[in-house]
């Protein structure tokens, strides 16, 4: 089978999600059109199974520019039709989803089109109210072109009907035997409060400084951030250490030595730094937000919350529970394996692929 993946956004989770995935499915021929981020890997080829095909696509932006975006898509339809013999189209992210989309339709391809959003853009919180109805309404148009939308959380799928959109969703999924790790007998000295990802609106680090701001007189309680962006400069509380970006290996070094996984993020779409978190045996603390209601069955591997307060409540409760914290972490782990590995996530979308094509 020939899967064409479009990205448009090659970096962050959708990267990892596709490297994942594409290794999943070495018996097929993948083809990858991708765009430029500033955390895309200079090296990225040596990730994906050695028969994959890259295409670079240059015109492709994140925000709206329709200019940039009418030679985006006929740079996509010239490379669509370079590739032949298509058998499915899979599109990850917004812009890619509505350019994918209309470029399918052209070349009447809509019939093979999945279109995995990986966080929504009408979930936004850092635009205006009329700029969320546009791309709810962009999101509208496109679904009339055709194709599958797949979301990547139960959560996500909901907020598709709710605007009037067919959805169905498959988990993100991680690869458990990749991530997972020896439990360690660390030292008690400081209890840290962590959490993994780029530093941007999304992720709320201003929220992130003031619950770690509340703990600032209390040395042996510190908070990590393990990676970077833009707003890095909300993060002024004392007792917070940024890691700055790290490889993998270093990455889940940092994550095994945290207690408490705290996302503050205000929406996802399933965020694979908490299921690495997970993979961890980490009890998780997140925000109430799409995405992150998928992964937390309250009291059981942990909590969710909707405000400063309620994180702190929670924080100080596990604080010297290292029993509730085991545990927790222990179930975080059962769950993930339920629910969330890869193994699972390229079953069903093998499925699908084949559903779509006949090809088995």
């Amino acid at each position: 089978m020939r899967v064409v993946h479009i990205a448009e956004s090659f970096a962050g989770g959708v990267y990892d999600f596709l490297v994942d995935l594409t290794n999943g499915m070495k018996d097929f021929e993948h083809f990858i059109v991708y765009g430029k981020r500033d955390n895309t890997p200079e090296d990225f080829e040596k990730d994906f199974p050695i028969k994959t095909r890259f295409f670079y696509w240059k015109s492709a932006t994140r925000e709206i520019n329709p200019k940039r975006d009418f030679l985006a898509l006929k740079e996509l339809i010239d490379i669509l039709k370079a590739i032949k013999k298509i058998d499915i189209i899979h599109l990850h992210s917004s812009k890619a989803g509505f350019i994918g989309r209309l470029a399918a339709r052209i070349l009447n391809l809509q019939d093979r089109v999945i279109y995995t959003s990986h966080g929504v853009s009408f979930l936004r919180k850092d635009i205006s109210y009329i700029k969320k109805k546009q791309f709810e309404l962009l999101e509208k148009i496109a679904s009339k072109f055709g194709g599958e939308v797949v979301a990547c959380s139960k959560s996500e799928a909901d907020e598709f009907r709710k605007v009037g959109i067919k959805a169905r969703f498959i988990f993100n999924g991680i690869d458990v035997k990749k991530y997972n790790i020896e439990k360690i007998n660390k030292s008690k000295k400081h209890f840290i409060i962590g959490t993994v990802g780029r530093i941007t609106y999304a992720k709320n680090p201003k929220m992130f400084n003031e619950i770690a701001k509340h703990f600032e007189n209390r040395e042996y309680i510190k908070f990590l951030w393990v990676g970077d962006g833009e707003l890095k400069k909300y993060l002024v509380s004392s007792n917070i250490e940024v890691t700055g970006w790290l490889d993998k290996k270093m990455m889940m070094e940092n994550l095994k030595q945290i207690d408490l996984y705290i996302s503050t993020s205000l929406w996802e779409g399933l965020p694979l730094s908490a299921l690495q978190a997970m993979s961890a045996r980490k009890p998780l603390l997140l925000s109430k937000c799409v995405g992150n209601i998928d992964l937390v069955v309250e009291g059981v591997n942990g909590f969710t919350f909707e405000t400063e307060e309620e994180a702190i409540s929670n924080i100080e409760r596990l604080i010297n529970d290292n029993e509730s914290l085991e545990l927790l972490g222990e179930n975080s782990f059962k769950i993930l394996n339920e629910n969330f590995t890869m193994e699972k996530c390229i079953k069903e979308y093998k499925a699908l692929y084949e559903s779509l094509t006949g090809i088995s």
